[in-house]
C-alpha cells in the first residue's frame, strides 16, 4: 500500500511539474511576443523620429536645455554641445531669450499647448520657425519647431506684390486725374483740356469727371478743349457729343474748342447733332465767349 501511495504521489508531482513548466513556457512565449512587439514599435518609432527634420528640444521652466534630439541639426541656433545644460539667457540675445521664456512659462502655467512663430539667424541666413510648446511635467516642456521659411518668404513676396500693386493703382488714379483735369476758370465756368489718345476707358473717365465737376461746382458752362487730342475718329467724336448732351441735361452750356478741320469733317460724317453746342477754334476764344455770355 505504501509503495502504491508513493508511486501516485510521484506521478502527481510529475504532472504538477509538467504543468508548471508549460505555464512557464506559455509565459515566456507571451513575454517574447510582447518583447518582439515592443522592439518593432521601437524600431518604427526610431525610423519615424529619424525621418523628422523638426527641431526637438526638452527644456525646463528656467529655459535650460535638457535634451536635444538629433533631428534637424542644421536648424539649431548653435551646435547641441554649446546648448545642452545652458539657459536661453546664456546663448541668445536678451530680447529673444525673454520671448522664448515667456512662451515656455505660458505653456507650463496653462498646462496646455502654446504655439509661437519666430526667426533666428542660422549661419548666413534668416530662418523662420513655427513652434509648439507642450508640458511634459510641472516644470519641463518639449519644444518642436518646424522650418517655415519658404512659407514666410512666399507670404512676404505676396505682401510686397500687393503693396506694389497698391502703389501702381494709386499712380494710375493720379495719372487719370492728371489726364482728365477739370480746371475752374470762374465760379460758373470750368475747362477740361484733353491731351493724347482717347480709348474707351479714358472716354468714360472724361464723362465721369466732367459730369461730377459740373455737379459739384454748379457750373453754368463747361468748355471741352480737344486741341491736344491726336486722333479723333467716329467713336471719339460720338463720345464728345454724348458728353456734351449729358452736361446739357445737368443745365449747363457746352463749348467745344480746338475743333480742327479733320474733327469737323468727322462730326459731319457721323451726322452729329450739335444743337446747343457752341464751337470755337481756341480755348481762349471759348473762355471769352463763356464770360461774355454770363453777363
Amino acid at each position: 500500500m505504501y509503495e502504491i501511495m508513493s508511486e501516485r504521489c510521484g506521478q502527481d508531482e510529475q504532472v504538477s511539474l509538467r504543468e508548471e513548466v508549460e505555464r512557464l513556457r506559455a509565459r515566456l512565449a507571451a513575454a517574447e511576443r510582447e518583447l518582439t512587439a515592443v522592439r518593432a514599435a521601437e524600431t518604427e518609432l526610431r525610423a519615424m523620429f529619424t525621418a523628422m527634420t523638426d527641431v526637438v528640444i526638452v527644456m525646463n521652466a528656467e529655459g535650460r536645455y535638457l535634451k536635444i534630439a538629433p533631428t534637424g541639426p542644421d536648424l539649431l541656433y548653435k551646435p547641441s554641445d554649446d546648448l545642452l545644460g545652458r539657459t536661453l539667457d546664456e546663448v541668445m540675445p536678451p530680447e529673444m531669450a525673454a520671448f522664448f521664456l515667456s512662451h515656455v512659462s505660458a505653456s507650463l502655467a496653462q498646462n496646455a499647448l502654446v504655439t509661437m512663430e519666430y526667426s533666428l539667424p542660422i549661419g548666413d541666413r534668416e530662418v523662420f520657425f513655427s513652434a509648439n510648446i507642450t508640458p511634459m511635467s510641472d516644470d519641463v516642456v518639449i519644444v518642436v519647431a518646424r522650418d517655415i521659411t519658404d512659407r514666410k518668404r512666399a507670404e512676404q513676396a505676396l505682401a510686397e506684390g500687393m503693396r506694389r500693386q497698391a502703389v501702381i493703382d494709386a499712380q494710375e488714379v493720379a495719372l487719370s486725374a492728371l489726364s482728365t483735369p477739370l480746371i475752374p476758370v470762374t465760379d460758373e465756368i470750368v475747362v477740361m483740356p484733353l491731351i493724347g489718345v482717347l480709348d474707351a476707358q479714358r472716354v468714360q473717365q472724361v464723362m465721369e469727371t466732367l459730369l461730377r465737376g459740373v455737379t459739384e461746382r454748379s457750373a453754368r458752362t463747361a468748355i471741352l478743349d480737344i486741341t491736344g487730342i491726336s486722333v479723333v475718329d467716329t467713336q471719339v467724336a460720338d463720345a464728345f457729343v454724348r458728353a456734351a448732351r449729358a452736361v446739357q441735361l445737368l443745365g449747363a452750356k457746352v463749348i467745344l474748342t480746338g475743333v480742327r478741320r479733320d474733327v469737323a469733317q468727322t462730326l459731319v460724317e457721323i451726322q452729329a447733332d450739335l444743337g446747343g453746342i457752341v464751337t470755337r477754334s481756341t480755348v481762349q476764344s471759348g473762355i471769352a465767349f463763356a464770360m461774355a455770355a454770363s453777363y
